[in-house]
């Protein structure tokens, strides 16, 4: 119930992202100050979970700001891909990437066990996600562009973190203070680049439309966080290898279901199907 949970407000986080982008555009400045925000805000939430304390490592700093670089840069991505594609088509390539990669990284770097049904899950997944990139109509090179740079760059975050939490040379902080660290480099990174950079997209401006995208995205933070929570204390009674599947699997669904019902989007056959196969691939891994 707390993986469904955590699956739904997942869902409901990528319907905020959509409705942001839906009233500010898809500007770089429209997501630098989305992801400036939000990043502020998710380190004030975590800050106050993890007890009002926050330890200090080095390299816990260097993978959070590595790991808030690759983040900024698919929520930047994924802006200009909800302009143009669906929130069904932007999960399915966030999470199966958020999945599959670091299960390819633990096979070939952690000698992490081999296993024919998830290898087969991997096969499975993968070939919804080129499928849903392949029809008789012309190819949209920049849409497959977008949607690879998406799977790849949430696949190194997923690998980042795992990496973090498995190492035992370093001195590390713990997960919630890793979040804290990465808000905060995503608050000044994204909040220098905000300043930077000048608006040349027609989104709206003023007091009100700045309180509506301080809920938005203060709305979107506690979701996020709740999420990540229900995430936690999931895991303490299922392993991993139920916990990311059915969370991956999980969010494909639910955002694909918030885009039909809350924005009226139309799911082609061949995008129905890469999801079911999407889901499907990810129950393998179970």
């Amino acid at each position: 119930l707390m993986l469904t949970g955590a699956a739904m407000l997942l869902g409901a986080d990528f319907a905020l992202n959509k409705i942001y982008q839906r009233i500010y555009g898809t500007a770089p400045k429209a997501a630098f100050f989305f992801n400036s925000l939000l990043g502020l805000i998710t380190a004030v939430i975590f800050f106050c979970i993890n007890g009002f304390k926050l330890d200090f490592s080095f390299y816990s700093l260097v993978m959070a700001g590595v790991m808030g670089l690759l983040v900024m840069c698919y929520n930047i991505i994924g802006f200009r891909l909800l302009r143009s594609g669906t929130v069904a088509e932007y999960t399915l390539f966030l999470m199966t990437g958020g999945m599959a990669l670091p299960y390819i990284w633990g096979l070939l770097f952690l000698n992490e066990d081999f296993s024919v049904l998830r290898t087969g899950g991997l096969i499975v997944i993968l070939s919804g996600v080129v499928l849903s990139n392949f029809s008789g109509e012309r190819v949209n090179i920049k849409q497959i562009v977008m949607c690879v740079a998406v799977f790849v760059l949430n696949g190194f975050v997923s690998i980042i973190s795992k990496m973090h939490q498995s190492q035992t040379t370093f001195d590390s902080v713990n997960a919630a203070e890793f979040i804290i660290l990465g808000g905060i480099f995503k608050f000044l990174l994204a909040g220098i680049l905000f300043l930077a950079f000048k608006n040349k997209d027609g989104s709206e401006s003023g007091d009100n439309s700045l309180k509506k995208a301080v809920i938005i995205i203060t709305a979107s933070a506690v979701i996020g966080g709740v999420s990540y929570m229900l995430q936690l204390l999931g895991a303490k009674a299922l392993p991993a290898t139920v916990l990311y599947p059915f969370i991956t699997g999980g969010s494909i669904v639910f955002s694909s279901f918030a885009g039909v019902t809350l924005f009226k989007e139309k799911l082609s056959a061949k995008l129905t199907i890469s999801v079911i196969l999407c889901f499907a691939g990810t129950s393998m891994f179970l």
